[in-house]
């Protein structure tokens, strides 16, 4: 299904019935990456490709790529839908822009489920040392191909427990879908809603007031200890570790992170 949401053409998956849960994936992701996860939860399932990913719009002005301006496409996407307020499940840029969503438009969200997510870099002076390394990541993409960057991404360590996890072909599917991203999508997104563009939301998290789950893997230390910070600002935070998993947890253990999720829901 093809909807505009706040200007942009989003391209949203729904399946199932019962209370909203808007799904939201990662850098280089899209709808189609959150399957594994989304078909053990319950409820009426929304999960859009964000903009700039999969089969959504990729404009050429940054300004839509924001991560206030995606909140917004999502506002739109779910009063276009009646199915607001919803929980929100959301992995690193779909965490971040599920946070984002919840303190900017509290009203559309009832609960939060945020794997391997950061509230921002609270520090000026590493915020902007990170626009700039994201500036050059995202010109690489149009100085070198898609498939190059992509190869590039997860030839980084936090992806080495991904690949271990996932078996030849999976994670072949996964380069395949990468890969098949648009390239000025991609790279907008980085320069406009990677972690050094957003707004630091550190002095926010003590008022958010929606239930929040934080989840994080075993061995993805920075976002483990991402995650132990901010659970202590959040006035109804928890904070689960999973066990044997890396930063996508939603993939490495998908059956652990499904059922910390569902009980985080049931106890909302």
């Amino acid at each position: 299904m093809n909807l505009t949401c706040d200007g942009v053409r989003l391209e949203v998956s729904i399946f199932g019935s019962g209370d909203p849960l808007l799904i939201l994936h990662g850098f280089t992701g899209s709808a189609a990456a959150m399957e594994p996860l989304a078909e053990r939860l319950t409820g009426h399932r929304i999960m859009p490709d964000l903009i700039g990913h999969g089969q959504s719009e990729s404009p050429s002005s940054l300004d839509p790529y924001s991560l206030t301006n995606i909140s917004r496409q999502l506002t739109a996407l779910l009063t276009q839908l009646d199915t607001s307020p919803a929980h929100v499940v959301g992995y690193s840029l779909g965490g971040r822009v599920g946070l984002t969503l919840a303190i900017n438009h509290p009203e559309m969200v009832s609960s939060l489920a945020l794997i391997g997510t950061s509230p921002g870099i609270a520090d000026a002076d590493e915020r902007l040392q990170r626009l700039k390394s994201d500036r050059v990541l995202a010109d690489s993409i149009s100085q070198k191909g898609i498939r190059s960057f992509v190869d590039s991404w997860v030839g980084s360590p936090m992806w080495t427990s991904l690949q271990s996890q996932l078996t030849p072909q999976q994670w072949a599917e996964s380069l395949r879908q990468r890969r098949s991203s648009h390239p000025l999508g991609l790279a907008n997104s980085l320069r406009a809603s990677g972690t050094g563009a957003m707004p630091p939301l550190h002095e926010k998290l003590k008022d958010l007031e929606v239930p929040t789950l934080l989840v994080s893997g075993e061995h993805d230390q920075k976002f483990r200890e991402i995650a132990e910070e901010m659970v202590m600002k959040l006035p109804r935070g928890v904070h689960r570790v999973i066990s044997e998993s890396g930063h996508a947890t939603h993939l490495e253990q998908t059956d652990a992170t499904a059922t910390e999720i569902l009980e985080h829901f049931g106890c909302t």
